[in-house]
């Protein structure tokens, strides 16, 4: 592990406390590729936990200078960012491939998720990462569990990244310890097609600025259609149906007012259940 969301660079000598250091010039991602690979053939034998955080796409903005010029003859307006797409996409590919090879493809489940939105544009959605329009907090979860889940089969039921452990509780036969209580709901049903989950509502907490501090602070709850942000800077709220309007352009609060005060009841009363903290907002004062 390491305590930074992006490392200081993406070519060795990384500088990362947990990372041994490669051969000067060696690539993040084929790099931390090439580690998968490694504890996957040492553990091929018996049931195994791997968890790949790629930091790729992220600050620095550094790629091989191969894919770079790749996407300089393309249509494209960021080259290296594009690069660092690809060079994520090949080093997740190598470890779906060593799957492939050691014949531990068929019995192994792969969930591929991030936990933003893009820091660049995400249209048709609004904003980008550290918001809570639809830029910020919608990621693909996409999951290949062979003989389980059909191949390009698809849900529109709104899921949401703490889902993801519970999901993998149930399909490995265990039950979380007693008094702990999971945030999140398993996505089996949903996965065999037998139905939808249990829960009516999805809670979103953003209490900090994120780095670029052109975010809002606030909170977001998502029943059905419907979704309501709530800011905590001036108590307004906004509501809209993100399945018709995808891109949260046509506010709803000042005509949906039952629909609205109700969401906002109900995200109130999440955030004081779940012992939320809630930011300093100090008051202004105008002379």
């Amino acid at each position: 592990g390491y305590d930074r969301g992006g490392p200081p660079t993406y070519f060795a000598p990384y500088k990362i406390p947990t990372l041994k250091e490669g051969p000067e010039g060696e690539y993040l991602p084929d790099r931390l590729a090439t580690e998968c690979i490694n504890f996957i053939e040492k553990q091929r034998n018996g049931p195994f936990f791997l968890t790949f955080w790629n930091y790729s796409v992220h600050y620095p903005i550094e790629a091989p200078e191969d894919l770079i010029e790749k996407y300089k003859k393309r249509p494209v307006e960021n080259a290296p960012y594009s690069a660092m797409i690809e060079g994520m996409d090949r080093s997740i590919g190598r470890v779906l491939k060593s799957l492939d090879d050691l014949g531990l493809a068929e019995d192994t489940i792969v969930i591929f998720t991030s936990d933003n939105g893009s820091l660049f544009g995400n249209g048709p959605l609004r904003a980008n990462k550290g918001h809570l329009y639809e830029g910020g907090i919608r990621v693909p979860w996409v999951i290949r569990w062979p003989g389980k889940v059909k191949a390009g089969s698809s849900s529109n039921i709104p899921i949401i990244t703490t889902d993801t452990f519970p999901t993998l509780l149930e399909v490995v036969g265990l039950k979380p310890k007693k008094g702990i209580p999971l945030d999140g709901e398993s996505l089996i049903p949903i996965l065999k097609g037998d139905a939808g989950l249990k829960r009516k509502s999805l809670f979103f907490h953003y209490p900090n600025y994120a780095f670029h501090k052109r975010n809002r602070l606030g909170g977001v709850v998502r029943r059905g259609n419907y979704k309501l942000i709530h800011f905590y800077d001036d108590n307004s709220i906004e509501l809209y149906d993100v399945v018709a309007d995808q891109g949260e352009k046509k506010n709803l609060a000042g005509t949906k007012l039952k629909l609205a005060a109700d969401l906002k009841n109900e995200l109130a009363k999440w955030l004081k259940e779940s012992g939320a903290k809630m930011p300093f907002v100090p008051k202004t004062k105008s002379n």
